[in-house]
């Protein structure tokens, strides 16, 4: 087996000075330095007349790499049913802007911090129109298509719930 502590704390805890009598406990800060018995044999090393485990080596994906493992034989089959990757989550335009139509919309509940653009402004696929703020984190909100901004509907300051129309931008 694997060498541990274990034997010398059992040896720690069975010391008449840690078990005290009742009234005075023995045990102070440098007390295994000076005063502790450490009769504990040093490990020998495990059992090498057993048989030695049969091993498989598996690849494993750990943060985008994939890695080599040794593990007992078997191990790795009984976990194959639960190594189904889960599903990715899909990623749309920044913002979750609306993806057709002229209406830009918020996409989530929070306070316009910036306003980058004015009314009749001409912006570009992607140009930051607003920012929102939700639990101190900063969504900026593109444009989802290039156009003219209408109907503006946003100012610093002011809440927008989620899925609100910030703005129109027209062809």
């Amino acid at each position: 087996g694997m060498p541990t502590v274990i034997p010398f704390h059992r040896r720690v805890v069975d010391d008449e000075a840690f078990i005290g009598d009742g009234e005075t406990f023995g045990v102070y800060t440098s007390w295994i330095e000076t005063e502790f018995d450490n009769t504990i044999e040093p490990y020998a090393g495990g059992d090498d007349s057993a048989d030695p485990v049969e091993r498989e080596t598996v690849t494993v994906e750990v943060g985008g790499r994939r890695l080599e493992v040794s593990l007992p034989a078997g191990l790795a089959a009984a976990g194959a049913a639960a190594a189904k990757r889960p599903p990715g989550r899909t990623r749309g335009k920044k913002a979750g802007a609306a993806l057709s139509g002229d209406a830009l919309t918020a996409p989530m509940q929070g306070t316009i911090v910036k306003v980058a653009v004015k009314e009749g402004q001409q912006v570009t696929e992607g140009e930051v129109v607003v920012v929102v703020e939700a639990m101190k984190m900063e969504q900026p909100l593109n444009a989802h298509k290039a156009g003219t901004v209408h109907n503006l509907a946003a100012a610093v300051g002011s809440t927008v719930a989620s899925g609100a129309v910030v703005c129109d931008i027209a062809d």
